[in-house]
């Protein structure tokens, strides 16, 4: 009797649960920031006068581009939805 009636308790709680059902989908992506050709071009020269050696820094600008990559599919998959 003291299994039967946890049992009996949750199978009659259960019919009390509804489904919950989303009726729209929210996609949220990070917006892009955006760099004036000056800017881009600035950072260009910064880079190229740097001494040999710095290997960390176009592993990041990789990285910090296939993030924006990202993005930007992001933001055209949130397009489609």
């Amino acid at each position: 009797m003291r299994i039967l009636l946890p049992v009996i308790a949750a199978v009659s709680l259960s019919g009390c649960a509804g489904t919950v059902y989303r009726t729209s989908l929210e996609v949220y992506c990070p917006p892009i920031q955006t760099y004036s050709t000056e800017w881009n071009e600035a950072l260009a020269a910064e880079l190229e006068g740097l001494s040999e050696g710095y290997s960390t820094i176009p592993q990041t600008l990789a990285d910090y581009a296939a993030l924006r990559d990202r993005i930007r599919v992001c933001e055209k998959e949130k397009d489609k939805l």
